[in-house]
């Protein structure tokens, strides 16, 4: 499945503002989703339209005072610190698959049964995801470059008693 999912990975990391990157190459991602699937709290929702996958979500759980790597500025409050957090690694739909709900239907089956109370995601500030998240709910808590040749992000989060998706 790993295959598939790189393929769709690599088609819509391609679109701007990401463009391919370095961070955002195929083969980083594969890389990173290796070592990652062995995380504990793994969980990894697909969706399909007639076999074809056409979308995918994945993350794992940050322990207890756990963030994320690279530079973070500010830091985070003691608060987003503090508790454990459901990381969202990756939330992607093909083109022709978005705005017919695919997103946040994969969101919420993502973080319904999760038992951290937090969740964070890193998100492109000119991304139209990162709208999106604000609807849904998520707050920008500080920015991230998550490696030296990648952009920085917007380190968001939602507590995971109010998982409003829609």
């Amino acid at each position: 499945m790993l295959a598939d999912i790189a393929v769709l990975y690599e088609v819509v990391y391609s679109e701007p503002p990401y463009n391919g990157g370095p961070l955002f190459s195929r083969d980083r991602f594969l890389d990173r989703t290796h070592r990652q699937k062995t995380a504990p709290g793994f969980e990894l929702i697909t969706a399909r339209a007639g076999g074809e996958l056409v979308g995918f979500s994945f993350g794992f759980t940050f322990d207890a005072g756990r963030w994320w790597g690279g530079r973070t500025e500010p830091p985070p409050s003691p608060e987003v610190m503090a508790p454990p957090k459901f990381a969202v690694i990756e939330l992607v739909v093909a083109k022709e698959w978005r705005g017919q709900g695919i997103s946040s239907s994969l969101m919420r089956e993502l973080l319904a049964e999760r038992s951290e109370p937090l969740a964070t995601l890193l998100s492109e500030p000119d991304a139209h995801a990162r709208r999106i998240y604000e609807h849904w709910g998520w707050q920008h808590a500080v920015n991230v470059q998550p490696a030296d040749d990648g952009p920085w992000m917007h380190a968001l989060v939602l507590p995971l008693n109010s998982t409003a998706t829609s």
